[in-house]
């Protein structure tokens, strides 16, 4: 009888042990999403206040191409190809709610987190009181 409890509780805490990895490698994914949209927040400030004419403009994979400024609008693409001007603060209004959304996303997991932790030690008490119990 004693064995089958702690081959349950053994289950259980190897479950738990694989949603709060899972949690973790979300967790990892969301941070590193909210780091990239605050430097591009930051970037596009940066554009936004700058009086230059002129910049370089990423062609991708590292090559460049020098491009003249005619207005400070720019294309983003919202889907299937399609382009839509925006202003810089435009954008900034929009990378604003992702990192609000991200951020309450990161807090949801970090709270399941804490679940899943709190249930572990839970169980890892459990084994140690029948452990005790049985070696009386």
């Amino acid at each position: 009888m004693e064995q089958e409890i702690s081959q349950e509780i053994i289950m259980k805490a190897s479950l738990l042990k694989n949603y709060t990895e899972e949690i973790e490698k979300q967790l990892e994914i969301v941070t590193k999403q909210l780091s990239e949209l605050k430097d591009f927040g930051s970037g596009l400030q940066s554009f936004s206040e700058s009086k230059e004419k002129q910049m370089l403009s990423s062609l991708g994979k590292g090559v460049y191409a020098k491009a003249n400024l005619e207005d400070k609008k720019l294309f983003v693409e919202v889907g299937s190809g399609v382009l839509v001007k925006k202003t810089p603060e435009e954008i900034q209004k929009v990378i604003a709610e992702q990192i609000e959304r991200l951020s309450e996303v990161r807090l949801n997991l970090m709270a399941q987190l804490e679940s899943y932790n709190g249930e572990l030690v839970s169980l890892i008490r459990e084994v140690e009181a029948q452990r005790s119990k049985a070696k009386k």
